[in-house]
């Protein structure tokens, strides 16, 4: 596959998104348990302002956001340097220089399907219908995950671990698993309650003083999980006794997505109306409390992902307004916009390499159906990698140099749930196939990196083995011609190179 244009970003002032029928629709979850309007939002496109004014569609509390002007043609010195870098000159991305708690068993509705003697039997009560065919031919087949496979064709693997899940919204915008590190327990919000669900089939319901609707569920690096609701509430809780710690209203924003800083008792927040909220959990001989210490204007619509870089200095933050966002942040908490980076549709998986600091990963939606690759100290668009339908999520191998991307709604010739590729080629190595109108919501990665887990929405949540344990992927090497970066470059700027799939 050949790479796609590369982008040298051009120092310019800023100019605004708008929406093309001059509003500025933001969305908010439905507060009754119903099914979830899956029509495509036609109101989240936005185009260039060339006149270079701001235009911002509608009057915001937080009017920090910056503005971006129509870049010119690229100068003589800008070509010289991308002809020094081996980039091709011609396009560009914009830059900016400037409760009562209780630990409770119940009768939940999370039940396991379970392979035995190859027919379909029930682990516990069966308290919903058994889900479609195709679960039960899936499971007729062991998963094998070897890239032993010859063929064009990319190997076909099915899920190790099907749960039923009924209350499991159908929602694109909700991220409503997490997979503790903590206790190895996969976190799963279900209409207005929480269960963790542990792999012997052991279930525990998580005790909320709430009526309204899980919107994000996300578990730290330690002890803590963070569950948002439609209100604008977060609750802490804490392992393994699985009690509320202390709650937080955020002003009645509804949250729909959350990041963790590598310490664990930090945590990035992001709201309907396009802000990042940063929070400190502390704890002392009072108790436990949550502290913001910063909330920033990102985008003009909601934040649909966070992703923090490995030593926490970048955050890239994805919204519904087609554009991604790369923030440098300081050890003050405070934050500075280097780079937008403009998508066709709303901007879900965002995911930063692991074995390559710089590296970003991410994915549009119904409208785009691309990945691109970006080194975000530079702003550089790296490749562009067309799909067959909505990513929803992105998932880097600590052990190999592949990358994981999950679908949404697919095309009508093609419709996958899964595919593994091969980095930086991008040829597809694994599937997992699917049928019409079944897709994948969110996912989060086992506390080994070697699995994940993910939401579906036809409520069930699937398990996914996609990499076996091993050596884990050098963050620097002897560098050997162009490598990661496409560039010789940017690799020798970052110390990594390419010698081969497998680094040891």
């Amino acid at each position: 596959m050949e790479l796609g244009n590369r982008f040298i970003p051009s120092s310019s002032s800023s100019s605004a998104y708008r929406n093309n029928d001059g509003t500025n629709n933001v969305s908010t979850p439905p507060l009754q348990n119903e099914t979830a309007d899956l029509s495509f939002r036609d109101d989240s496109f936005y185009s260039l302002n060339n006149s270079g004014d701001n235009i911002l569609s509608t009057p915001s509390p937080s009017n920090n956001i910056p503005k971006l002007n129509n870049l010119s043609p690229t100068d003589s010195l800008q070509e010289s340097i991308a002809d020094a870098l081996g980039f091709d000159s011609r396009g560009k991305v914009f830059q900016f220089d400037s409760p009562t708690p209780s630990n409770k068993r119940s009768k939940s509705p999370l039940r396991k399907l379970s392979k035995s003697n190859s027919s379909i039997s029930i682990a516990g009560p069966l308290l919903s219908s058994a889900s479609s065919q195709d679960l039960i031919q899936a499971l007729a087949t062991s998963p094998d995950i070897k890239r032993t496979n010859k063929s064009k064709s990319p190997k076909t693997i099915v899920a190790t671990d099907i749960l039923q899940a009924p209350g499991l919204r159908n929602d694109f915008y909700s991220n409503l698993i997490s997979w503790s590190s903590k206790t190895n327990k996969v976190a799963v919000g279900l209409g207005t309650t929480t269960y963790l669900w542990a792999t012997d089939n052991e279930v525990e319901q998580i005790q909320l003083d709430s009526q309204s609707l899980i919107t994000a569920v996300s578990c730290s690096k330690d002890d803590l999980i963070v569950i948002a609701n439609a209100r604008g509430y977060l609750y802490i809780i804490k392992q393994p006794e699985n009690i509320v710690v202390t709650t937080h209203n955020v002003q009645g924003k509804c949250i729909f997505c959350i990041e963790w800083f590598s310490s664990g008792l930090r945590f990035l927040a992001g709201n309907e109306l396009g802000e990042v909220h940063i929070f400190e959990i502390q704890r002392h001989f009072l108790g436990t409390e949550i502290i913001e210490r910063n909330c920033f204007k990102c985008h003009q619509q909601q934040i649909c992902g966070l992703a923090l870089n490995n030593d926490n200095s970048q955050l890239a933050v994805g919204a519904n307004d087609n554009c991604c966002s790369i923030w440098d942040i300081n050890c003050n908490l405070s934050t500075q916009l280097k780079y937008v980076l403009p998508h066709n549709a709303a901007v879900k998986a965002i995911a930063f390499c692991p074995w390559t600091n710089s590296l970003l990963a991410t994915g549009g939606g119904s409208k785009d159906r691309k990945i691109r690759f970006w080194h975000t100290k530079s702003g550089t668009k790296l490749n562009e990698v067309a799909t067959h339908g909505q990513i929803t999520s992105l998932i880097w191998s600590k052990y190999r140099k592949e990358i994981a991307a999950t679908f949404g709604f697919g095309s009508d010739n093609k419709s996958s749930l899964l595919y593994i590729y091969s980095y930086p080629l991008m040829k597809p190595i694994v599937e997992v196939p699917s049928i019409p109108n079944l897709r994948i919501l969110s996912s989060s990665c086992s506390p080994d990196f070697c699995s994940i887990c993910v939401a579906a929405n036809d409520s069930t949540v699937r398990i996914y083995k996609l990499w076996e344990k091993s050596h884990e992927v050098a963050t620097t090497i002897q560098l050997k011609g162009s490598g990661t970066f496409g560039s010789s470059l940017i690799d020798y700027q970052e110390g990594v190179g390419s010698l081969n799939d497998l680094l040891r």
